[in-house]
């Protein structure tokens, strides 16, 4: 891969930016209720739990990804390091997780259309509201990815609004008393919970896959990353803060729309609406932008002989991969219309820490080689604290989640083994 071509032109305000809004999705406008209802009043430790995590990997990028500075994000860190199986497992592992967190996020949008406008609360008008919402962002990206990325910019940039108003209108409403249990810490329910919850920190990922054209990455990589996620733990403990402290134990009925209930006793009906029209805004902006990458991994999967040639065919008048966009939107529609976004939310955050792992042992290795050979030791134990918390959290996975995650790894190691032709 050569990034000869590529412009050094993201700077630390730009990184910040793409950072912040591949973390920040529609998923925090259902998950302070999906916490609580696992840990209940200690669910604010569960997001301090969940950003110290993502502080250790996110740091573990910075290490890596300062000197493996290509584009390609966590494929591109590993495979210098690990080697082409290792790279391949990890592109596989991102797969997955942008599939589940698609398809969950595509379940929370129909629910939440649901909310807004009665008429589509059924499970039938939810299915085919949804499937008409992803055959057209199928088609506007088919059209191309300036298409696709105008719509996705259009919808993300009116997402934050309603949180912040919400946070704004609620701060004085605030108890401090409610955002704690007196009781002992019950730590098999934390990690459950912060392995629910670290859906909404997950995107650090997506958004250094364009590592190659940052502007000094040794700088500007660790300025970024941690800024935004303290701007992001800043954002989430503000909504579950508020949410907690107007609702209570209502936080923890199940099918409450926690936000919207929440922005409903601070403002009435209307706070209510745009609180919804928030949500629904945030998880078809989330969509819309997922639909425009996500394809592309079948396409490279196809083009690499991994997946048949099929997946790899071009439309011909916009030269866009209109099969693989056809098949994955497909995939998604599937997987939300036949499970549920706590359900699948699991799965994509256990995808994104085995994913995760790979790239601490990457460091890990990065450290006994002469690329980092000198360097400060305290770095050395960084990826070793990165895998314990991360350990911690996989201990609440079920053996059916271990298995609908490690089916799916098998197949492609099956795949990998009998590709049809060579990478080129």
């Amino acid at each position: 891969m050569s990034n000869v071509k590529l412009i050094r032109g993201l700077g630390l305000i730009g990184l910040i930016a793409s950072v912040f809004n591949c973390t920040v999705g529609g998923g925090i406008f259902r998950l302070p209720a999906s916490v609580f209802q696992i840990v209940g009043a200690n669910s604010p430790l569960v997001y301090l739990l969940c950003f110290l995590v993502m502080l250790l990997v996110a740091t573990v990028f910075i290490q890596v990804g300062s000197e493996v500075s290509v584009s390609g994000g966590p494929y591109a860190y590993v495979q210098p390091v690990l080697g082409k199986f290792a790279a391949y497992t990890c592109g596989v592992l991102l797969w997955l997780l942008a599939t589940f967190a698609f398809a969950s996020v595509a379940n929370a949008y129909a629910s939440f259309l649901g909310v807004l406008i009665p008429e589509f609360s059924s499970p039938l008008a939810q299915a085919l509201s949804l499937g008409v919402t992803l055959s057209l962002l199928a088609l506007f990206n088919i059209k191309g990815v300036k298409s696709g990325s105008r719509v996705s910019v259009i919808l993300s940039v009116v997402k934050l609004l309603p949180l912040l108003l919400l946070i704004a209108v609620g701060a004085p409403r605030i108890q401090f008393h409610a955002l704690w249990s007196e009781g002992p810490i019950e730590w098999r329910g934390i990690s459950r919970g912060a392995m629910m919850l670290i859906f909404a920190f997950t995107g650090v990922e997506s958004a250094l896959i364009p590592s190659g054209e940052i502007a000094n990455p040794k700088r500007n990589l660790s300025r970024a990353l941690y800024a935004a996620l303290f701007l992001v733990l800043f954002l989430y403990l503000g909504v579950q803060s508020v949410s907690q402290s107007v609702l209570g134990s209502e936080l923890g009925v199940p099918g409450v729309s926690p936000l919207a209930l929440t922005a409903e006793r601070l403002m009435g009906s209307t706070g209510k609406w745009i609180l919804m029209l928030g949500a629904v805004v945030s998880t078809a902006g989330y969509l819309s932008a997922i639909t425009l990458s996500l394809p592309r991994s079948l396409f490279a999967f196809a083009e690499d002989g991994y997946l048949p040639k099929w997946f790899s065919k071009v439309e011909p008048v916009h030269h866009t991969p209109s099969r693989a966009i056809w098949a994955q939107s497909g995939i998604a529609w599937l997987l939300a219309v036949s499970s549920q976004f706590e359900k699948l939310a699991i799965l994509a955050n256990l995808s994104a820490i085995l994913m995760y792992v790979l790239c601490a042992i990457a460091a890990i290795q990065l450290h006994r080689t002469q690329m980092m050979v000198g360097r400060n030791d305290v770095r050395k134990i960084i990826p070793w604290l990165a895998l314990i918390p991360m350990a911690f959290l996989l201990t609440s996975v079920t053996l059916a989640e271990w298995l609908s995650v490690g089916g799916v790894l098998v197949v492609s190691i099956v795949l990998y083994r009998f590709r049809r032709t060579e990478p080129g």
